[in-house]
């Protein structure tokens, strides 16, 4: 079996993402359908609302007026860690000061425990060492999680006026930990995409990282 080549798929122009990344590790037929196949599927109604609150909380200061914010609205890092090419955009950010957030509407609850595990905020302080040499004990970073929940086929906030804030750090030892999951997934992603084009049965390789 030939193996294959990911950087066909992910270099320079197009640089590997958290979503990516992510998508890969729920599900990898569907990483496969989206990023090399190219097979495009409509947003669902949540992710639409949530880009929708995002992009509003960067552009009207008085939407959502007690939800916390940072002067730089998605703060766009990019790097390259052992090769492979890295892309984030970060939600709110404030270089001077140290401090990002992430912004999460949804259903799927959030808490301490869920924010602290969230490797999307590994990935940005990973590329922030790696670009900036900021090392993650520097860093105040937190999710800011909006409930929404449908109601007549329409996505809405639980409470409009509540929020919930969960601060969350990490450490040097913690990125050199997501730095190897990076190469592992990268590495499996090569496998897997080489088997498909080969038609050779996956096996059920990747469950030790299936998070």
């Amino acid at each position: 079996m030939n193996k294959f080549d990911l950087t066909t798929i992910y270099n320079e122009k197009r640089p590997l993402s958290w979503s990516a990344l992510s998508s890969f590790e729920y599900r990898p037929s569907d990483w496969y359908k989206r990023y090399v196949l190219k097979e495009s599927t409509p947003p669902s109604i949540e992710m639409v609302f949530g880009k929708k609150v995002g992009e509003k909380l960067a552009d009207d200061p008085d939407f959502l007026p007690h939800i916390p914010r940072l002067p730089v609205f998605e703060q766009r890092l990019s790097t390259i860690f052992d090769g492979i090419p890295l892309v984030g955009y970060i939600d709110s950010f404030d270089f001077d000061n140290k401090k990002l957030l992430e912004y999460k509407t949804g259903r799927n609850i959030w808490d301490k425990v869920r924010a602290d595990k969230h490797g999307q905020i590994d990935a940005y302080l990973l590329m922030l060492y790696l670009e900036y040499q900021i090392r993650p004990e520097e860093m105040e970073c937190a999710v800011v999680w909006m409930p929404t929940h449908i109601k007549d086929g329409k996505v809405t906030f639980v409470d409009k006026k509540r929020a919930h804030v969960f601060p969350t750090k990490r450490t040097m030892r913690q990125m050199l930990a997501f730095g190897q999951r990076i190469k592992d997934t990268w590495d499996h992603m090569e496998d897997y995409a080489g088997r498909q084009h080969a038609h050779i049965p996956v096996d059920k390789p990747l469950s030790k990282f299936l998070r």
